[in-house]
């Protein structure tokens, strides 16, 4: 009874609808009535900032499911990965048989200068045990940064645990990179992932085009699959860089917020080539911008499955405490209308289990599963139709069954051993796979697995209880191949190559380049 009392008093007081008929005075004065007279008066000791962040939570949930209060460490966690670097050793890692075990050293940073290397193992932290003790990724996290441990040397365990070192690493601001990869995958095709919107990411982007437009790129993939949003102000430069001038990229408008119309400027990067923007399920928010735009003038091709949903717009308010709440105060549109935020009518428990649902309605695996509304249509320059009502829809429908592995390859993926693989055949052959292919386009063109190589992969998989006749593992040789070797790639080489190899099995990809060579553009009437 007293959360729902605090819940009412507290939308009253910093929540208005109607602020003509709110009297702001009155109702901050009967919550601290409230709040006395639990303090002084109820029958048991309680904590009154508990009860008020409770309340604040609950009663957020009750408006929409993206305003949402965050206690000061929830706030802090939040806004690192939005700033484009972080505070501890400078490591990307995998738990590897509950083993954390290194993917990528940054550049400049406490671990480079420690001397760690992709595929060495981080046993323990002075006498504090980081291996076999079941901890989570973000336990493990928290022991890392901890500052107090600075001068608790590292027990590290290098070619699977046939050399140990100890290294004393500092903890220092490392700046990470919003562009986990770009490369050219043709003569005329070029690749940027971005990973998310953050305060770095317009420059780490611009980078990127730059150095493919140098290479003599005619034609862009820019893959958004995954990236969950950021900064709307990041996006929509993005996008500056794809439009002509004066085209709408965004407009935004709430209750207490006008309308706001964004146009592009002149002297965007990319102007005139092909350009396919990979989207999926986790696409989100800043990313449908983006793709929105790119969809509604005809620029590119949008290509994978049905975007997240998430048009609302979110200020942040800070409080004394460090605490904050993200508040929604206005929605976003695309430049032909569209709404894309997703209904959120039956609650917040139902809203994350959107993608569950999805899921079981058959959406990820059929594009005749999803449900389009005709009342929702909009039509583009090229007259096109474009649908409202609940994300992006791509235009090339690309189904998840067609990406993931299946059988016992699905088992080894699974159970992360798929990385405990490419992490042994790296450790025992890093100096005949370096020799024989002194680079990754070397590597991704001729390295096959076979030989001693496929020996040591059936011999492993067997003896972690992967079930399978040899029939079997002839039959699966080619999806095996494609789904370790990316793998053995990012140990070898780095996160960059990983993703080189893999875009040359990924099916998304593949339907992207098909449609630039097919002449797809020019007749659907884009980019024209």
């Amino acid at each position: 009874m007293m959360a729902r009392i605090l819940i009412l008093v507290i939308c009253l007081a910093y929540v208005s609808t109607t602020r003509a008929q709110n009297d702001l005075s009155a109702d901050s004065k009967k919550l601290e009535i409230f709040l006395k007279n639990l303090d002084g008066l109820y029958v048991d000791s309680l904590e009154t900032r508990a009860l008020v962040e409770v309340g604040i939570r609950a009663m957020l949930e009750e408006l929409d499911p993206h305003s949402i209060y965050m206690n000061e460490e929830q706030f802090t966690a939040a806004n690192e990965p939005l700033a484009g670097k972080f505070n501890g050793i400078g490591i990307r890692y995998h738990l590897i048989d509950d083993t954390l075990t290194v993917l990528e050293v940054f550049e400049d940073s406490p671990a480079e200068k420690g001397k760690l290397r992709a595929g060495d193992q981080l046993i323990a932290i002075g006498k504090d045990i980081l291996s076999g003790r079941g901890l989570s990724a973000n336990e493990m996290s928290v022991f890392i940064k901890d500052e107090q441990k600075a001068n608790q040397p590292f027990t590290v365990w290098r070619n699977h645990g046939r050399e140990k070192l100890y290294t004393k690493l500092d903890r220092a601001e490392v700046k990470v990179s919003s562009v986990p990869a770009y490369f050219m995958f043709d003569k005329h095709t070029g690749y940027i992932r971005l990973d998310k919107f953050s305060s770095t990411s317009l420059n780490d982007f611009r980078s990127a085009l730059d150095a493919l437009n140098e290479q003599g790129m005619d034609n862009l993939i820019f893959d958004l699959r995954g990236n969950s949003g950021g900064y709307l102000n990041v996006a929509i430069k993005i996008v500056d860089e794809f439009l002509d001038d004066r085209k709408l990229i965004v407009y935004t408008e709430g209750l207490h917020h006008s309308k706001r119309e964004t146009y592009a400027t002149s002297g965007g990067r990319f102007l005139s080539g092909d350009l396919v923007v990979l989207i999926d399920e986790r696409s989100a928010s800043a990313s449908e911008i983006v793709a929105g735009a790119i969809q509604d003038w005809d620029r590119g091709l949008i290509v994978g499955r049905r975007s997240f949903g998430k048009g609302l717009v979110q200020r942040t308010i800070e409080f004394d405490d460090g605490s904050a709440m993200r508040l929604t105060i206005s929605r976003y549109y695309t430049p032909s209308g569209r709404s894309i935020q997703k209904p959120y009518d039956d609650g917040v428990s139902a809203y994350k289990r959107d993608l569950s649902i999805r899921m079981e309605h058959g959406e990820f695996y059929s594009a005749d599963s999803i449900k389009l509304s005709e009342s929702l249509v909009y039509y583009t320059p090229a007259k096109r139709k474009v649908y409202g009502g609940g994300g992006i829809m791509p235009d090339v429908f690309v189904p998840a069954d067609s990406i993931f592995p299946n059988g016992f390859v699905a088992d080894m993926v699974g159970r992360g051993l798929d990385y405990l693989v490419a992490l042994q055949l790296v450790e025992r052959h890093r100096d005949q796979i370096m020799t024989t292919y002194p680079n990754s386009t070397e590597f991704n063109d001729s390295y096959r697995l076979a030989g001693q190589h496929l020996l040591e992969v059936k011999r492993l998989l067997r003896l972690r209880g992967i079930e399978f006749t040899d029939d079997e593992f002839a039959a699966q040789l080619s999806e095996m191949e494609k789904t370790i070797k990316p793998v053995v790639a990012r140990f070898a080489y780095g996160l960059n190559d990983f993703y080189m190899v893999n875009a040359h099995y990924d099916t998304s990809v593949g339907r992207a380049l098909e449609n630039v060579a097919n002449n797809t553009f020019k007749e659907l009437g884009l980019n024209q």
